[in-house]
């Protein structure tokens, strides 16, 4: 049996490493007494991952964490624990039961819905109609590790448009980042390729970066919800069918 939980990652956390989010989960599930699988071997590690990475700084309504478990627990129950469990600045949203077999969860992450507002009033309607209407958008992005340190990614493929507006004194940004088994496109870079090819002087470093969802993308590119729990699908235990459910916020 494999827990599924929804939780944040908020805005007094948003600074701290992916590895260092990672680490906190894990000690909150030992806190919760869940009993979780461990890995074989000379150095086991326990059997829980997120669905998809997120960038240092980003704010996130839409994480993921998957365990697997030694012995079937009740889902609500778990939730209780794991949500007295985890530390300021995690809530836990929703949970969602499936068997050991049903594919990883990081695995079929095929989107993922972004804010971005930003204390800036510039002129951007033409540069956000000029974005829609280019048919690919090249962006050279630094990458240490290559041969080349340079490459080109082209943002149309990742995300196909945005929709800009203003707030006050404040310019909002919302799109969609498509996320494939070779990676995706952070949200940051996207104001990095509107300065450098639009001619734009958005503040970049004053950015307020929200992930509000992460989704599945099926063959038709129809978006679903990652856990089971939203569309009210139940799951089997011991022939017996129980119902997941959606805690209340904390």
């Amino acid at each position: 049996m494999k827990l599924r939980f929804q939780i944040t990652k908020e805005k007094e956390i948003r600074f701290i490493s992916h590895l260092e989010y990672v680490r906190t989960i894990g000690r909150a599930i030992r806190r919760a007494g869940l009993p979780a699988a461990y890995s074989q071997g000379f150095n086991p590690h326990m059997k829980y991952s997120l669905a998809s990475a997120l960038g240092v700084g980003v704010v996130s309504y839409a994480e993921f964490v998957e365990i697997e478990l030694t012995e079937p627990v009740y889902p609500l129950t778990a939730a209780e624990a794991f949500r007295k469990a985890l530390p300021r600045g995690i809530r836990l949203l929703a949970v969602d039961a499936v068997e050991n077999s049903a594919p990883a969860l990081m695995s079929v992450a095929g989107g993922a819905e972004y804010r971005i507002t930003v204390p800036w009033t510039g002129n951007i309607e033409a540069a956000v109609e000029s974005f829609n209407r280019a048919g690919s958008v090249i962006f050279a992005k630094q990458a240490p590790k290559t041969r080349e340190k340079v490459k080109n990614i082209d943002v149309k493929f990742y995300i196909p448009e945005i929709q800009a507006f203003r707030k006050g004194q404040e310019t909002v940004l919302h799109f969609h980042c498509r996320i494939t088994h070779n990676g995706s496109m952070k949200a940051v870079d996207l104001l990095n390729v509107l300065n450098e090819q639009y001619g734009l002087e958005i503040p970049v470093e004053k950015a307020d970066i929200e992930r509000l969802d992460l989704y599945r993308v099926d063959g038709m590119g129809n978006k679903w919800p990652m856990l089971d729990v939203r569309t009210g699908i139940r799951y089997k235990r011991n022939n017996r069918v129980r119902a997941a459910g959606v805690c209340p916020a904390s």
